[in-house]
């Protein structure tokens, strides 16, 4: 039940429709025992920080979650832990004295979806897509895994260029690489698949036969992971990432619990 002392979680993003998980959340909270309620917010794309100026003035606003396209402008606005700043961007933000506190998420949940599915990443050669605020959290926590070779490919080269050039730094040992070809493990951190969108992400002739495919679109039929499916592939999608994060935010916005 809502009521005066309710505290609000808020998912801004751009578009909002496709977004999913307010069930779960609202019973990760229950159980908890926290009253708060999560809730959609649309933010246009390029508005972040002028939506968080007046967000300072919410009393009752426990923490925002960031989701496309805002984790890049969310990090850029706040003070980021360790995590955050490995990506370069941020996916959750509390309310701090001065401004705001972020981390992110995204690589510590994707880590543990893969291993309740039991996908391995050590000493295999791993394609990721998209090198965006999603992608960056998972391709340092990928590198982290010490897979044999790491090749990043985006839309944009320049943005895929800087994550190559950013996990180097952080993992020196690993070879990475812009680039899009043949893979044991195939991970999508980009949009496609998302909603109704029927696209690809990629040719089809690069889904690995009986590979592993994770796509963190929370999406059990997307077309890559049903092109994956077909060439007897183990694969996962991104519900399983996003549970993996419940309780992590709630640590980080309301403490041990």
């Amino acid at each position: 039940m809502i009521g005066a002392a309710t505290r609000l979680i808020v998912l801004a993003g751009d578009p909002i429709s496709h977004t999913k998980g307010y069930a779960e959340y609202a019973a990760a909270l229950e159980v908890a025992g926290i009253d708060a309620v999560y809730l959609p917010l649309h933010v246009p794309g390029g508005a972040f920080a002028e939506f968080l100026r007046g967000a300072r003035q919410m009393r009752n606003l426990a923490g925002i979650v960031a989701t496309i396209p805002h984790k890049q402008a969310a990090f850029a606005a706040s003070s980021p832990d360790v995590a955050a700043r490995r990506s370069g961007a941020a996916n959750l933000l509390r309310p701090a004295s001065q401004g705001w506190e972020s981390t992110n998420l995204d690589g510590f949940g994707f880590l543990v979806a893969l291993r309740d599915a039991g996908m391995v990443l050590a000493g295999r050669h791993v394609q990721m897509l998209g090198a965006g605020g999603a992608g960056r959290a998972v391709a340092m926590a990928i590198a982290e895994m010490g897979p044999a070779s790491l090749a990043i490919a985006d839309p944009d080269a320049a943005r895929a260029a800087a994550l190559v050039q950013a996990v180097a730094v952080e993992f020196p040992c690993l070879p990475v690489a812009a680039a899009l070809g043949e893979s044991e493990v195939l991970v999508n951190c980009s949009p496609i698949g998302m909603g109704q969108d029927d696209r690809l992400p990629l040719p089809a002739a690069l889904i690995p036969d009986r590979g592993t495919v994770y796509d963190i679109v929370n999406r059990a039929d997307t077309p890559l992971l049903v092109a994956a499916r077909e060439r007897g592939c183990i694969v996962e999608h991104g519900r399983s990432m996003m549970l993996a994060q419940i309780g992590l935010l709630i640590h980080f916005l309301f403490g041990p619990t």
